[in-house]
């Protein structure tokens, strides 16, 4: 019999199982190998597109001839279906014993104690990483994921689309929101087949807004930081952008949100724009065939010290707290992070490396859409003010609650005061509901 359980079910499970990690970890089973002579099996799970796959796997097996005791069977996954059975593996006490974890997510499991504190494990070196990079990855004090690379959010264009609509590509340090919709509504008007940009519709691209308004979607404290005139004043953007033509209809946009990165409208040539993380752009280009130029986020006052932009972790690497091999699972951590071997394969995709040997060692390897996010990276190094905060636990379902009040504004289900009004109350009560 097959169960299927909504998001909010989902995390209700999952607390439960966390609970459970949590007596384990401080019982100390979770520090027992697997045999004596240190052989072991770990299973090692993670979002991505064709492109990581294909180099974790390579990582993967670069790794086991070094490491002949350990075995490490590949469980990838992509991002629409990848937090749901996470969190059912979590709540059946069998989640995978290396997890790639995001920052949206990293509060909601280390801090229910369904992951391992990295920094009391012997054999991982983060001598070499920026302090600001470690926070990244804490919770409650406690490591809870290492970072795997530097990123940041922000639009990127197709430059044959633009060539074939015959608009220039935008000065990115100037242009402003107004200009943003009026480009990609002429994109649309001009190629058929074509929307112009995607809406955006996810945590970082709100969070990018809050914080051109002063805000961030959490606070310091452990709150939501979003206030109702700030997200209605989002959601009423991407109603103008449906309504201008310069979006994919709701339809369309609402399954492009859970397509994988190869099979989205952007990667596919239906869109001029679109928003993604920095280390996508490899993927991008790949699929596209074109190349792929990355813009900074649009400000409200043209200037791009007001853009909201901010370095972010790309994603982590933790390790289950109910892992019975956690000495060979930070083993290859470790060598995620600073075998040389390892940074060769995987290069950018997953963030520029935070080791300074590992990104001199890929220096010539970097394909010139690697390059170009390096240096777009270093480009708006002067924008950047300050990073979000973590979120804090009890939001790990925010995601799906933002697509759906997106998904009921471009549907006309909900106007975006309304919405606004919604989304706080809800994101409220998930937030003290954890507390509790």
């Amino acid at each position: 019999m097959t169960i299927i359980m909504n998001r909010r079910q989902f995390a209700q499970a999952f607390i439960g199982a966390a609970g459970l990690a949590a007596l384990a970890t401080a019982c100390g089973t979770n520090n027992a190998s697997t045999s004596s002579d240190g052989t072991a099996t770990l299973r090692f799970t993670w979002w991505g597109n064709d492109l990581r796959n294909k180099q974790t796997q390579a990582a993967i097996d670069a790794f086991k001839t070094g490491h002949p005791n350990i075995t490490i069977n590949a469980e990838p996954g992509i991002w629409a279906s990848y937090w749901d059975k996470l969190a059912t593996t979590t709540a059946a006490n069998d989640s995978p014993d290396i997890i790639q974890m995001d920052q949206a997510y990293i509060s909601e499991y280390g801090g229910r104690g369904a992951l391992l504190d990295l920094s009391k494990q012997d054999g991982l070196d983060t001598s070499k990483l920026e302090e600001s990079s470690l926070k990244s990855g804490q919770v409650n004090g406690k490591q809870m994921g290492i970072s795997t690379g530097q990123n940041a959010h922000g639009v990127m264009a197709n430059t044959k689309i633009f060539e074939a609509a015959g608009i220039a590509l935008p000065d990115d340090t100037k242009w402003t929101w107004d200009e943003y919709l009026a480009i990609a509504a002429e994109i649309a008007a001009k190629i058929p087949g074509n929307y112009g940009s995607a809406y955006g519709g996810t945590d970082a691209d709100l969070n990018v807004w809050l914080r051109q308004n002063g805000e961030n979607l959490y606070s310091e404290d452990g709150n939501l930081g979003a206030s109702v005139g700030s997200l209605t004043s989002y959601w009423e953007r991407l109603k103008k952008q449906r309504d201008m033509k310069a979006g994919a209809p709701a339809s369309l946009a609402s399954e492009d949100v859970n397509a994988a990165v190869e099979q989205t409208l952007f990667a596919t040539g239906k869109l001029g724009m679109g928003w993604w993380w920095t280390n996508q752009v490899a993927a991008l280009t790949s699929a596209t065939k074109s190349d792929i130029k990355i813009l900074r986020a649009p400000s409200q006052t043209g200037k791009a010290a007001d853009n909201g932009m901010y370095y972010k972790a790309s994603m982590f690497w933790s390790v289950s707290a109910r892992s019975k091999s956690p000495k060979q699972a930070v083993e290859f951590i470790n060598f995620m992070l600073n075998d040389e071997a390892a940074g060769k394969i995987i290069l950018t995709e997953r963030g520029f490396p935070g080791n300074p040997d590992i990104r001199a060692a890929i220096a010539s390897q970097l394909s010139p859409a690697d390059k170009a996010a390096g240096e777009f990276l270093d480009a708006i190094a002067s924008d950047i003010k300050t990073t979000p905060p973590v979120p804090p636990v009890g939001t790990g379902t925010v995601q799906s609650v933002i697509k759906r009040y997106t998904e009921d504004v471009l549907f006309d289900r909900t106007q975006p005061k309304a919405a606004a009004e919604a989304f706080k109350t809800e994101v409220d009560g998930l937030i003290n509901s954890a507390k509790k």
